[in-house]
């Protein structure tokens, strides 16, 4: 059923009118988006690295974030699950989702250390996992499909979300393996990519964006990293196909707001 509210002065409106605004926040060579959907639910994907917990905390309060309807840890790498462990302790979570890769590092096993005191549910992060974040953002995990990679990179969640006629796919660390599957699928077009494994030449083929079709490229990057991130082969690819790129590493956060028709891009330095 509908439910409209009603808002002293204010028009009628369902929630589907309202935004749907996704943070690439800036945790150097690794990886956290946050999720704020129309109807006030929150997606937490991913908690950067092991001295990331202070900042991701400091800006969920500062966005006025109480509670976590969903959490993501895309892959037991410790750049995407360091500071998780003290993220999820500091908010209310409902349901926490990952892959079924249990990976013996100190990283790992602090957050299900936490998951525990907490009891928490666990579901797995697989491909055909979908849910609703109100009337109007779907969400789908298009991988991982597989129950064996030989790169860990592989098992990442891959996130779809759609929002009115908008979508966004958001990559983790997925590499070639992954894209091949999840081209198989189909579905795959997206208006942004989060490209993944940071812009690593271990994934984004010039196969996988033809098919995703996107505009729009954001990347999660530290700094002089020691990896040469993004690579040059990526960067050619995504200039090749006229994308507009954003970096974390020279942007800081990225906020993409959606109202469902068009997506409007700010970043820290234009606070």
């Amino acid at each position: 059923m509908l439910v409209l509210m009603l808002v002293p002065g204010k028009t009628a409106h369902a929630d589907w009118f309202d935004p749907l605004k996704i943070h690439f926040l800036d945790v150097g060579q690794a990886d956290c988006i946050l999720v704020e959907a129309p109807n006030g639910q929150t997606m937490l994907i991913d908690g950067g690295d092991e001295h990331d917990a202070e900042e991701i905390i400091t800006y969920l309060k500062r966005e006025g974030i109480t509670h976590l309807d969903i959490v993501v840890a895309s892959h037991p790498h410790h750049d995407h699950i360091g500071s998780l462990d003290d993220v999820i302790r500091a908010f209310p979570v409902s349901v926490l989702y990952m892959p079924n890769l249990p990976y013996d590092t100190k990283y790992y096993h602090d957050l299900f250390r936490v998951i525990n005191e907490k009891q928490i549910p666990v579901d797995r992060a697989k491909a055909g996992v979908h849910f609703k974040m109100g009337f109007s953002v779907k969400v789908e995990m298009l991988a991982p499909k597989g129950s064996y990679y030989k790169h860990i990179n592989d098992y990442s969640a891959v996130i779809k979300i759609q929002h009115g006629k908008k979508n966004f796919l958001l990559m983790a660390d997925a590499g070639a393996e992954e894209e091949k599957e999840i081209m198989s699928r189909g579905g795959v077009k997206a208006d942004v990519i989060k490209i993944g494994h940071h812009g690593a030449n271990t994934g984004s083929s010039m196969e996988f964006l033809k098919k995703v079709k996107a505009k729009t490229a954001v990347i999660s990057v530290g700094k002089n990293n020691p990896y040469q991130f993004p690579s040059k082969e990526v960067l050619y690819r995504l200039n090749n196909r006229k994308m507009t790129v954003y970096r974390t590493d020279q942007l800081g956060a990225i906020i993409a707001t959606s109202n469902g028709k068009k997506i409007m891009f700010r970043t820290n330095v234009l606070h």
